[in-house]
Order: C-alpha cells, then structure tokens, then sequence
C-alpha cells in the first residue's frame, strides 16, 4: 500500500508474470476505506491481457448512489473503466438483504459462462449449472429481491448521501483528537484511526471503549481501529466523537499500563515476527472462547 492505503501501482506491475490471469482491486477497501488507482490498474489490465476484479462488496449499494454529492468526490470505479471485467457486490451488507447473498457482475456473457457447471455424460442426463452448487435456497433470493424492491434508487441514494456525509464528520472529527490520524484519504463508509502520538496504545482505547459500550473493528499492520458506518449508527456518532475523546486522555494517564482486555493479545500479536505462531496463538484463544461459552 502507499501512504494513503491504495495499493501500489509499481508493486502489482512488478508482481505480473506469464501466470498470471487477474488484478484484484477493491472499492473500497474493508481496513481502511479506500480505494484503489482503478484506472490505472485498468490500463495495466489492458496491456497485459489480464482480467481486472473490483470487489465492491462494501461499495457496491453505497458509492454509485452518491455521485451526486458535490462534497464528496466518488472515481469511477465499474464498468464505465475499460479494462474492467467483474465487479462484487454484497447485497447482504449496504444492500440490506439477509447475509449469504452477493452479486457477482460480468461485463460480458462470454466471461459469465466460465462460472457454469456443464456435464455431458452423466447417467441422469445432461446437466447444468450457473455455478458450481446445484442448489440454492430460493428463499434467499426471494428476500434479495424484496429488499432491493422495498428501498428502491430514491431509498439506496438516500442512505448513501447520509452515510457518506456522515462520514465526512467522523473523519473531520477524529482529525481534531489530539494524537490520533486518520488512515485513507478516501471518504467512504469505512472510516479507520490509529495513535499518531507514541505514548498512545491505540488497543488500550479501544478496551476503554469496549467497556463504555462501544464495540469496534479492531485492526493491525498497523495498529488501528475502524467503523462501518451505516443508516443504524449515525445518530450515535456524537456521543462515540465523545467517548473516544474521554478514552484517549484516559490512555494517555495511564500510558500503556493495561492487563487485560484485547491491548495484550494484540500487543503481542504485533510484536512476534513468526506469523504461524500468531496463528497457533489464536487457535488457543478460539479454544477458551469455545470452551467458556
């Protein structure tokens, strides 16, 4: 990544080979919200002859509805790019359908028919599939469908315009907290601080958070904390500005001095550079997790 989270340009054109088939992008990204140099990735995507994914899973029922807003500045990021071949979309999160159901878009029918499932010399007759599962629950895509029919453009435009304004103000607000920084330059729904102050632990907030209620998305590589902002959450963002406020002099007092909590587990997790005993760490955790509950 480069300094504002996207990703490198120089990096993915460095890592292209005769294998390779695809650039994966996203818009944005989940940690920090951002999201990448699409274009440029576009024009490498031509050069080479490769695919080029986006994965809108998060941006997918929010950006394309806030082009509108002058405040706000969206890049294109979909199919208006040449160069781009498949776009995800989660209707299960911004789209406000039931988790387990996504879009996966093609800008073509040729690409599409690579997902199909064909056997021609099977005993029960010729068979075929849109996908790789034969089956799928038509409940599911019924919800889908409702959802998508009850909101409607006016009501995905709404919701995007109060999303991204709101978090306009979250990003305006934290950079006014003395000792921490915003990660991204992009305003998205996904808004992601760290401590820029030394003396700050960053997970020792987030503990004093939790223990005011709050719960956020705890983030590493670095050390940082973020929020999806949703149509549910934007009348509390006053009083978490608040809290966050309270929390972070309060770590400064303290300075480091937690022993309980998430701070020591993911002090640790960042300190130790054999990231398979990272792994074997969490496993013991999932453990006691599983066994206490």
């Amino acid at each position: 990544m480069d300094t504002s989270g996207r990703m490198r340009v120089s990096e993915v054109l460095k890592a292209i080979t005769k294998n390779t088939i695809l650039i994966y992008a996203s818009a944005p990204s989940y940690p920090h919200g951002t999201i990448d140099p699409i274009e440029e990735l576009a024009r490498i995507a031509l050069r080479y002859s490769l695919c080029l994914h986006v994965d809108a899973c998060l941006g997918g029922f929010v950006l394309p509805f806030a082009r509108h807003l002058k405040s706000i500045s969206i890049p294109n990021f979909d199919f208006k790019i040449e160069g781009v071949t498949t776009i995800s979309v989660d209707t299960h999160k911004y789209g406000c359908a039931q988790k387990g159901s996504s879009v996966l878009l093609y800008h073509s029918n040729k690409l599409r028919q690579y997902q199909y499932t064909s056997v021609t010399d099977w005993s029960g007759g010729l068979y075929i599939s849109p996908s790789q599962p034969g089956s799928r629950s038509g409940g599911l895509i019924a919800q889908t469908w409702a959802a998508l029919l009850y909101n409607g453009y006016n009501g995905y435009q709404s919701a995007a315009h109060k999303i991204l304004l709101a978090s306009k103000y979250f990003r305006e607000q934290i950079s006014n907290i003395p000792g921490l920084e915003l990660l991204g330059a992009d305003v998205t729904m996904v808004v992601a601080w760290a401590a820029k102050n030394p003396k700050l632990n960053i997970y020792m907030i987030n503990d004093i958070l939790s223990s005011m209620g709050w719960e956020l998305s705890v983030l590493h590589a670095p050390p940082a904390l973020h929020l999806c902002i949703t149509s549910a959450n934007i009348g509390s963002l006053p009083s978490l500005i608040a809290d966050l406020r309270a929390s972070v002099a309060d770590s400064f007092e303290h300075q480091n001095n937690s022993s309980s909590g998430m701070a020591p587990i993911y002090g640790l997790g960042n300190a130790l550079p054999d990231r398979n005993l990272v792994g074997e760490m969490l496993k013991e955790i999932q453990d006691v997790i599983l066994h206490n509950s």
